[in-house]
């Protein structure tokens, strides 16, 4: 590890004129004036904060400047408490090509404001990229298993817990072999898996986060890596070091969206709840957690936080009642999140675990103090049972009760019935107000206590219905004149989401296999050609949808000179009705492996006068076998 600086940091703010820096917004160039003076060394870039999950079961955080010529990691050990993505330049002296040691930092910029009102939950596209350098890791089919199809899958793991508003989509790629990094150096791991992801052929932009498993033996400290973001905006890395589990997966992307460790108290005995400062704070104690160190449900503060409670599923009292609470491991219209207040400024929460999908071997109530779920939250579990049952004193059972330090709330686990726990709260002098969900409405009344009790019977599934793909133009078997300029065409479905359409492309008697063209993420599937010289072609979709996926039957056309009669759509080319040759009813194989062929050439070497959005790689090696054809995805409008 890095050593750090000892150095009173100054942050200097100069925002004046700039406001809030939106999307593609970027710092005026004239701040070097602003400085005050400084003539040191200076780098520009965003800023980026990174939480490791060590070895010793303490957390360590570093900070970063993302700079057009890579990351730089900061040398300072002042806490730096500024928003992935400021715009910052800091002052100080390079060490090497990495390492930056920060005299002081300058903010040039806010972060970007998300859009208003953008479409909740879209899939999130990741990239899980393998190294190694001179010993074996991982491969791509554990990866790929541990990433989409297990049961304590990452995208299994992140729809349950989100009752199905979270898709992980995108897919594994490599390993790759990469040059034996210098020391814990997660940066230079990051920009050499990154080289060769782009070698092959792929596109970083078309993934928003990318996951870098690498063997372990470099003496990192740390299981994984992650830099930290936000719900709105999630940062882009997380780092694997030989490990690979369901906790570092869940924990290290929950950390790329925001979410901090789950925590527990170790306190003298009789005392559960900090109040002259004499417990020991326990880095990752929720033992359910994988913010914690379980692979169970996260508890309901995070899922506060990241969204997928709404509305009534949290109710806020400050009054004396009685209380229906809904599993948490269901998608429910009721109550999941009993949130009051707590003596010293944060909200105890309480949630029922039943033994549903992932968390298996559960019939209890769970108790949480954290601070408010607005922000990051900062959640402790609090051993409040009994361990009537021997599974420990975090599980409260029917009849268990526990009261604030400060005797400012009392609630007791009156009744636990599988289908909900009936939940008594009380307050001195019976508390005022009205019991709330999110959004200030009131909670509805079931069996005479407060709360819904409607519910799915059953976790949010796998999903394991494939979509289905069909080529809607051309026709298998057309014919088009030499030159002609036409549209592929696909419809796709499925019964979640289309995560992704590749079109695959054979020149018959070229290629063996059929090569991967263009990636559209969202319908319409249109692919415009134009100028195709002659020859026979044979085109194919490949549709994914996270964890599965599946190909068309492939369309073969022939490019020859046509008769001045044809049968076709008029202006297009093509004719319709010919024997063109044997007949291939195969469907199109998925060949990508995670890991795409390609030259990565330039296109403007191949002699090609079309455009292909800047991509090369697969679709170089394409283009450059048709000569003037080109193969364009359509904008949409």
């Amino acid at each position: 590890m890095r050593q750090t600086r000892t150095i009173p940091l100054s942050i200097v703010v100069t925002l004046a004129g700039l406001g809030a820096c939106h999307e593609g917004a970027s710092p005026a160039d004239d701040l070097l004036a602003r400085s005050g003076g400084l003539t040191a060394p200076s780098i520009e870039g965003t800023f980026e904060k990174r939480i490791a999950s060590m070895d010793d079961g303490t957390a360590r955080v570093s900070y970063h400047v993302r700079t057009p010529d890579g990351v730089r990691d900061l040398i300072t050990d002042e806490p730096i408490d500024l928003a992935y993505r400021t715009f910052v330049r800091a002052w100080g002296e390079p060490e090497d090509d990495y390492a930056f040691a920060l005299d002081e930092l300058e903010v040039l910029a806010l972060p970007p404001i998300p859009l208003i009102d953008p479409e909740p939950y879209p899939y999130r596209r990741i990239a899980t990229v393998l190294v190694f350098w001179n010993q074996s890791g991982l491969t791509n089919e554990v990866a790929k298993n541990d990433m989409f199809i297990s049961g304590d899958s990452t995208n299994v793991f992140y729809g349950e817990n989100s009752y199905g508003k979270e898709t992980i989509a995108g897919d594994v790629f490599g390993p790759y072999q990469i040059p034996e990094p210098t020391g814990c150096n997660t940066s230079f791991i990051a920009d050499q898996g990154l080289q060769q992801f782009v070698d092959k052929g792929h596109d970083p932009d078309e993934y928003r986060q990318f996951m870098w498993q690498f063997p372990s033996g470099l003496g990192c400290g740390f299981s994984g890596l992650a830099t930290v973001g936000s719900v709105a905006d999630p940062a882009r890395d997380t780092w694997y070091n030989g490990s690979f589990g369901c906790v570092v997966r869940a924990q290290e992307i929950g950390h790329n969206y925001g979410m901090g460790h789950s925590h527990s108290y170790a306190c003298p005995a009789g005392t559960i709840v900090p109040t002259d400062g004499e417990c020991e704070h326990v880095e990752y104690g929720d033992p359910y957690d994988p913010m914690g160190g379980g692979c169970d449900h996260m508890n309901v503060a995070q899922k506060s936080y990241m969204g997928w409670l709404e509305e009534c599923n949290i109710v806020t009292t400050s009054r004396d009642g009685t209380f229906n609470l809904l599993p948490t491991e269901l998608p429910c219209n009721g109550t999941q999140a009993l949130r009051f207040p707590s003596s010293d400024g944060r909200f105890y929460y309480l949630e029922y675990r039943q033994s549903y999908g992932v968390d298996a071997g559960f019939d209890s109530v769970l108790l949480h103090i954290s601070t408010d779920h607005d922000y990051s939250p900062s959640p402790f579990i609090l051993e409040a049972g009994t361990d009537a049952d021997g599974l420990g004193d975090y599980r409260m059972e029917e009849g268990d009760s526990f009261t604030d330090p400060a005797g400012t709330v009392t609630f007791t686990v009156v009744e636990e019935l599988g289908t909900h726990a009936v939940i008594e709260v009380t307050f001195p002098g019976g508390g005022s107000g009205e019991p709330t969900c999110q959004g200030d409405t009131l909670p509805e009344m079931a069996g005479g206590n407060i709360g819904s009790l409607e519910c799915d019977d059953a976790p949010f599934p796998l999903d394991v219905s494939p979509p289905t793909v069909e080529i809607t133009y051309p026709a298998d078997g057309d014919v088009f004149d030499i030159g002609s300029d036409f549209t592929i065409t696909a419809e796709a479905t499925d019964d979640r989401y289309v995560t992704e359409a590749e079109l695959y492309l054979q020149i018959i008697g070229t290629d063996e296999t059929p090569l991967p063209l263009f990636k559209l993420f969202d319908a319409p599937y249109e692919y415009d050609v134009t100028n195709i010289p002659e020859g026979e072609y044979l085109f194919g979709f490949v549709v994914r949808d996270g964890p599965n996926s599946a190909a068309s039957l492939p369309v073969t056309i022939t490019v020859r000179e046509v008769a001045a009669e044809t049968t076709g759509d008029p202006g297009d080319g093509s004719t319709s009705g010919e024997d063109t040759g044997p007949e291939d009813t195969g469907e199109v194989a998925d060949t990508s492996g995670g890991d795409s062929t390609g030259t990565g050439q330039d296109l403007t070497a191949t002699g090609c006068g079309c455009t292909a959005d800047g991509r090369g790689g697969a679709m170089g090696f394409v283009l450059a076998a048709l000569g003037l054809v080109g193969f364009v995805r359509r904008r949409r409008g």
